[in-house]
């Protein structure tokens, strides 16, 4: 396979984990960095040998060796960093959410097909052995239908009306932030729901602490999903189908197994290889579909967030969330 050359716009937290992730990945390697900051992408490059450091995310975006850009800004600047990239042919994979609301996603979508440039949002999760794992098995008919999906994600987070989580214009709010991977797993799994029952607790600042959602199908399906930044939760999921059901322990996006009780059958414990790092099996995504000329991946499709963020949009309106901009 190509060796993919690497850009990464917003050298934060995130950034670091994805670097560590590429050298992993077999595949990548971090040409460029950028960041609005010169001192933090210089600090950034130097950690992880970076040739290049800019201090202009227009820079990186007319690099002519990178091949892809790994967009690692706030919430916020998704939807403006991404389409700097598309709109100069630059593969893209934008952490998540994609953007803010449905609209934005839309743009980016639009520059993706105008450009033929890859665009994927960053759902790390779905790419995971115990994903992959537990989605082989409800094809294969293992629980029979999917019935019902229930998922949390919660952590303790001091309240302070500048930071990130609770910063409307950077995106912040846990449907966002981490009720999105909850809410992908309800989607994956049984679609786009009919309708949406939802409640939450806001903050100060118009950004949701935590947020409730019930989601309804018209043949009975049903998915229920948690988020907040007031509590440490379980972080435990379940799908329950009409032949047994799976039970994924805390932390269920990145565990090393989970449980499968069938009709009438012992429970059985299902073990999958531990991930070191976790992002490294979404970059090999991305170079999977660069190798064959795609500019969208089959397993987290254009459609697949249009609809997630489309599901969101809808969710926060019973909630009374909006971003600016909306």
């Amino acid at each position: 396979m190509k060796q993919y050359k690497w850009g990464i716009i917003g050298p934060g937290k995130i950034a670091n984990k994805f670097a560590q992730a590429l050298v992993l990945a077999g595949n990548a390697s971090l040409e460029a960095v950028a960041s609005r900051d010169a001192g933090k992408a210089r600090d950034f490059a130097a950690k992880f040998g970076v040739p290049r450091s800019y201090d202009s995310y227009a820079e990186l975006a007319n690099d002519p060796a990178i091949d892809v850009v790994y967009i690692a800004t706030p919430h916020g600047y998704h939807a403006e960093h991404a389409l700097l990239c598309l709109n100069k042919g630059k593969a893209v994979l934008c952490e998540k959410p994609m953007a803010l609301y449905q609209r934005q996603v839309q743009s980016m979508v639009d520059a993706s097909r105008q450009h033929r440039a890859f665009l994927m949002e960053a759902m790390w999760a779905r790419f995971v052995p115990i994903m992959q794992k537990i989605m082989e098995l409800i094809q294969e008919g293992q629980i029979g239908t999917v019935r019902y999906v229930r998922a949390d994600f919660g952590f303790a987070g001091p309240y302070s009306p500048d930071n990130r989580l609770f910063n409307l214009r950077l995106g912040g709010g846990s449907l966002l932030d981490i009720g999105i991977y909850p809410l992908f797993l309800c989607l994956q799994l049984m679609g786009e729901p009919d309708q949406i029952q939802a409640s939450g607790k806001l903050a100060d600042t118009g950004a949701d602490e935590s947020c409730q959602a019930i989601l309804q199908y018209r043949d009975g399906r049903a998915g229920m999903i948690y988020s907040t930044f007031a509590c440490q939760t379980s972080i435990s999921a379940e799908i329950a189908g009409s032949e047994g059901l799976i039970e994924i322990p805390g932390p269920w996006h990145k565990n090393s197994s989970f449980t499968l009780r069938r009709k009438g059958q012992d429970p059985v414990t299902v073990r999958v290889d531990p991930i070191e790092n976790g992002f490294e099996f979404q970059i090999r995504e991305v170079a999977k579909c660069l190798d064959l000329g795609l500019i969208e991946s089959p397993l987290m499709s254009h459609a697949f967030s249009l609809m997630m963020s489309g599901v969101m949009d809808r969710i926060r309106a019973r909630i009374g969330v909006k971003y600016p901009g909306e």
